[in-house]
Order: C-alpha cells, then sequence, then structure tokens
C-alpha cells in the first residue's frame, strides 16, 4: 500500500449524519474487514469548545467582590484584627442558629492576605468558569452557595469535635473553589459517553491533579482550613452529579421540570450569597470596622 494513504484526515466535529462508508477496494467484504456501520440515533460526539461562547460572568463578578473586600480591609489598616473579621462574618464557634447560618456564606468573601484572595481568585476563575460553561450559570452558583456553605459547615463540625474547648475564627473563599473543583471533576462523569474516552479522561485526571495536590499543600501549612477543603470537594461532586450539563454536551435537550427547578434554586442560591454578603457589609461597617 502506498505510503501516502496512510496519513489521516483531521475533520471538524459537526451534527451532521456521518460521511457513508467508502467504496469498498476491489476484492474486499467491509463486514469481514471489521467495518461497523454506524447507528443513525447515536448522538455526535460532544465537542467542549461549543460552549466556549458563555463568558464567566458570575466567576467573574465573585472575584471582583473578594478583591473590593479585602482592598477594604487593607485600606482600613484591618488585615491583622480578628475582630474585624469576626465582625464581617468570619467563622466562629456554634452559638445562636441565625448568627451560625449567615457566617457559613459571609465567611467565604472574606482574605487574610494578598496571597490568599489572589490564589482562590484565580482557582474560582478557572473552575468557575468552567462550571459556568459545562452546567450552567445557574449551576454555577448552586454549587457556590450549597458547596461554600457545606464547606464552611464542614469545618465547623471539625473544629467542634477536635478542638471543643477552643476559640477560633475561620474565613476564605477556598472552599468555595474546592466544591466548584468538585463539581468539574463529576462532570467528567456526565461526559465520558460524549467525548472521547482520553478527553474524558483527561479532564477528570486534571481536576483530580490540582485538588489533590492543593489537599496535600494544606496540610503542610498549619492553620489551613483543612476540613473545609475536604468537605467542599465532597459537597462539590455530590452536586455536580446530581446537577444536568448543558444541552449542548449533552446533545439532548433536558427535562422542562428539572431546568425550571435549576433555574429557581440557583436564583434563590444567588440571592443568599448576595443578602450574606450585604450582611456582612453593614455589620462590620456598622461596627467600625
Amino acid at each position: 500500500m502506498p505510503a501516502g494513504s496512510l496519513a489521516a484526515t483531521v475533520r471538524a466535529v459537526s451534527d451532521e449524519p456521518r460521511d457513508p462508508p467508502p467504496p469498498a477496494e476491489p476484492g474486499i467484504d467491509l463486514e469481514q474487514a471489521g467495518y461497523v456501520a454506524p447507528d443513525p440515533d447515536e448522538l455526535p460526539p460532544a465537542e467542549l469548545g461549543r460552549v466556549g461562547d458563555v463568558l464567566p460572568w458570575n466567576s467573574l463578578v465573585v472575584a471582583l467582590a473578594w478583591a473590593l473586600v479585602f482592598l477594604w480591609f487593607v485600606v482600613r489598616g484591618k488585615t491583622e484584627q480578628s475582630e474585624a473579621y469576626v465582625a464581617w462574618g468570619a467563622q466562629i464557634p456554634p452559638g445562636l442558629p441565625l448568627e451560625t447560618t449567615w457566617r457559613l456564606l459571609a465567611s467565604t468573601f472574606l482574605h487574610g492576605s494578598a496571597a490568599h484572595v489572589t490564589m482562590n481568585a484565580v482557582w474560582v476563575l478557572i473552575f468557575g468558569s468552567s462550571v459556568e460553561q459545562v452546567y450552567s450559570r445557574s449551576g454555577f452558583w448552586i454549587v457556590y452557595t450549597c458547596g461554600g456553605g457545606a464547606a464552611s459547615a464542614g469545618s465547623l463540625a471539625w473544629h467542634a469535635w477536635h478542638d471543643p474547648n477552643w476559640w477560633y475564627y475561620g474565613y476564605g473563599g477556598s472552599g468555595v473553589t474546592f466544591a466548584l473543583g468538585g463539581a468539574l471533576l463529576a462532570s467528567s462523569l456526565h461526559l465520558r459517553g460524549r467525548l472521547a474516552a482520553g478527553r474524558a479522561r483527561a479532564l477528570a485526571a486534571s481536576a483530580l491533579f490540582i485538588l489533590t495536590q492543593s489537599l496535600a499543600a494544606g496540610f503542610e501549612h498549619p492553620g489551613t482550613g483543612n476540613a473545609a477543603h475536604a468537605s467542599g470537594l465532597v459537597a462539590g461532586f455530590a452536586i455536580g452529579a446530581l446537577l444536568p450539563i448543558s444541552e449542548r454536551l449533552s446533545g439532548q435537550r433536558p427535562d422542562e421540570d428539572t431546568s425550571e427547578a435549576v433555574r429557581i434554586v440557583g436564583w434563590v442560591s444567588a440571592v443568599l450569597a448576595l443578602l450574606a454578603l450585604v450582611a456582612a457589609v453593614f455589620r462590620g461597617i456598622s461596627l467600625g470596622y
């Protein structure tokens, strides 16, 4: 066979029906050669580029909010004052239910240093933008609020069990970034039958590599909220496994009731996050911080 006939031709992924089989060479039986005709009902392979036009506005808004809150602390000279963080909604040992609840989300907007807020902002732009594209903008807020809240709750539960007599305060958006990473990891399960096997494994492996590296690094730095990281990762994975992915990736129109439920829960989640931020700003400023 001529060497030129071995060259592969790369074609763009299309929703159009597959090309018919090439004409058989004289003397070759296609069935005996192993040719399997494509299933006419088979969905075309998914292409992640199809959702590239979903701009990550929610991820950008979150990163900007984190930066502005930290900038306020810097301008006011409060980055070294634990009282300021507590006033703005940092996690503290459980007290009244309402007081504990609003801090679960308010604490995710607080950061203690430029490096802290910068790293978390980078991760929320990486993981968050992917979650917005693979799931939806509503899905992003569901993961942020439920995953971030679960991360804070996990940290509180760990300290209550491990150090019941130690007063502490905690804050940071890293639990949220782990929740978003967990949701992205779960998306590889949704896409494993729609992406080429290598791409699905690469998506899962890249997310898992970054998350495990971050978890391992947390154990090397005393004071890191590893309980929040682990709780956020588990919660985000569970939420991602339950959420439907974008129909442009699934190839199927989702159930109307499911889509409406996701939109409603997404709006409620976004409002809860906004209320937590507003409460943090109002309470912190009113107390002089």
